[in-house]
């Protein structure tokens, strides 16, 4: 699989204020806004362990208004660092234009894509092991393969019952997907999806960038500086998106088999707030103190909280960025993110904690993550709610669900 991150990192909206228009804004509650290079930085060290790439495109921009452009070599260099075991394609300008995309292609060698278009989602599974079995699925479902990444308990509740726009007010589905199925490893059903952070294949970025003529729009200057089509995200950027422009061109769009992982392999940095789901449930989070300077320190079951630690007891009722009694994380010590061990100095864990009663709290996390709001309940079913604590449960060979 090829990894090709294309961002601008900027402080203003990547979505041309879709969201502010909606009223709608972000909440990383108690947490600490960092600077966006920082978290950059954070989301590419979490890639550059996730998967055993087999090349690393990497489209990096910085907007001259937010970040001084001397940070630039700066970031090359911690980018040629993490990946200096991989081939590695490094370019300060992400591509906007329909030529671009097509030289991307060509650098492309691999049948399966992760496709990044955001700088804040970040790798949070302590091995490789499930993606891999995921993109092992591009020899069951060929060309169609789609895998979705990040957002979990937005995909988990939408999955059969498709998506509630509860920003007008709807308090049931429009519509429900038809061929829905749950398999050993994942949710099956068919989609168009152009999410900017999601894994594909080669024939499907083919049709998307390559398949119609774009320079067929006519777009007026005020709308792009350069006077030509620009799609920098595949979903759009407030103005047009992928699906729109082969629309409007007549280029008929390749069918997607969309998959769903039943645990959750990514998250967004700063939550899913504007979703409803609240910090309580599924937390923005926040990068480890000393994580930059290999000297994390964990403590692990501890009832209170102790600043400049990563603080992480599953039997707490509440996250910090919801509640400062709260901790920061609720998984267990068998599930610490893969990108984060060979960076931690010291794990203090509590000689009186029950590690059964531990793990227990851990699946009650799993479970307030996807059911984050009752118009979605209806529409999860008892096997799916089976099949996540399952898979959850592999790292610990004696139960199950």
């Amino acid at each position: 699989m090829v990894l090709l991150f294309n961002i601008f990192v900027t402080n203003k909206s990547s979505t041309g204020g879709q969201w502010e228009r909606l009223g709608v804004t972000y909440d990383r509650g108690n947490l600490d806004t960092p600077n966006k290079l920082d978290i950059l930085k954070y989301s590419l060290a979490s890639y550059a362990v996730a998967y055993p790439w087999k090349r690393v495109i990497l489209n990096l921009e910085l907007d001259p208004d937010y970040i001084s452009l001397d940070k630039q070599q700066e970031l090359k260099e911690f980018c040629a660092q993490i990946f200096k075991d991989k081939e590695l394609f490094y370019s300060d300008i992400r591509n906007v234009h329909q030529q671009d995309w097509i030289k991307t292609y060509d650098l492309i060698n691999d049948d399966v894509i992760f496709y990044q278009g955001n700088h804040d989602h970040i790798f949070l599974d302590s091995s490789t092991s499930y993606l891999e079995e995921l993109v092992s699925l591009r020899e069951k479902y060929g060309e169609n393969l789609t895998i979705s990444t990040s957002h979990f308990p937005e995909a988990i509740r939408t999955a059969k019952g498709c998506y509630i726009d509860l920003f007008k007010g709807e308090t049931h589905p429009s519509q429900f997907t038809s061929d829905y199925k749950l398999n050993d490893n994942h949710i099956f059903r068919t989609a168009q999806v152009f999410d900017s952070l999601i894994i594909i294949t080669k024939e499907i970025y083919k049709n998307w960038f390559l398949e119609g003529d774009w320079s067929q729009l006519q777009c007026p200057p005020e709308l792009f500086k350069s006077g030509k089509l620009e799609l920098a995200r595949t979903e759009g950027t407030g103005v047009i998106g992928l699906a729109g422009i082969k629309d409007l061109i007549k280029s008929p769009l390749i069918k997607q088999v969309l998959i769903t992982p039943y645990k959750e392999i990514f998250r967004h940095f700063d939550g899913y707030y504007h979703q409803y789901i609240t910090n309580n449930q599924c937390p923005a989070i926040n990068i480890p103190p000393g994580f930059f300077e290999n000297d994390i320190k964990i403590r692990y079951g501890y009832d209170d909280y102790l600043e400049g630690w990563v603080n992480v007891n599953p039997k707490n009722p509440n996250y910090y960025a919801y509640d400062k009694s709260g901790t920061d994380y609720k998984f267990t010590l068998n599930e610490i993110p893969l990108f984060w061990k060979d960076k931690i100095s010291l794990i203090d864990s509590n000689p009186n904690i029950d590690e059964e009663e531990m793990l227990q709290y851990r699946l009650k996390s799993v479970l307030e993550m996807i059911y984050t709001h009752p118009y979605y309940e209806p529409y999860i079913d008892k096997e799916l709610e089976v099949k996540i604590l399952n898979k959850y449960l592999e790292q610990y060979p004696n139960y199950e669900y």
